[in-house]
């Protein structure tokens, strides 16, 4: 019987903050911007969607965000996904951790959709009342 599922990775599962806040300033370095590691280490927590408007404005959100944040994604899976770990105080027996995370995240992608589509059904019946 499962008694508790983390749907957070980042941060709480595996310790990858820091590996995030040297690949974000590495990232936004090959579009210009110069940003150190501390002051990017203090964001880290948010999604990338609420971080580029701390250090890019609008004009450059719409001219190279997205490309921006693919870029960081890359080079996270091929620079640091390889050197992350369960934290140590983590209770769990994985096989493989980022099959777990993997999992978790498409579990949390489930319940998502099945609440969206309950969502959008309530929301189609109340307009045909």
């Amino acid at each position: 019987m499962i008694k508790l599922v983390i749907f957070d990775g980042d941060g709480t599962l595996v310790d990858t903050v820091d590996m995030q806040a040297e690949a974000w300033p590495r990232a936004l370095k090959e579009f210009g911007k110069e940003v150190d590691f501390s002051t990017v280490r203090s964001q880290i927590g948010k999604g990338g969607d609420q971080l580029m408007p701390v250090f890019l404005s609008r004009e450059e959100l719409d001219q190279f965000g997205e490309q921006l944040e693919k870029r960081r994604r890359e080079m996270f899976k091929q620079e640091y996904l390889q050197k992350t770990k369960a934290f140590p105080t983590l209770k769990a027996k994985w096989v493989n951790r980022h099959q777990f995370l993997c999992a978790s995240v498409s579990l949390w992608l489930v319940f998502a959709r099945k609440l969206l589509t309950t969502e959008t059904q309530r929301h189609r019946e109340e307009c045909v009342r």
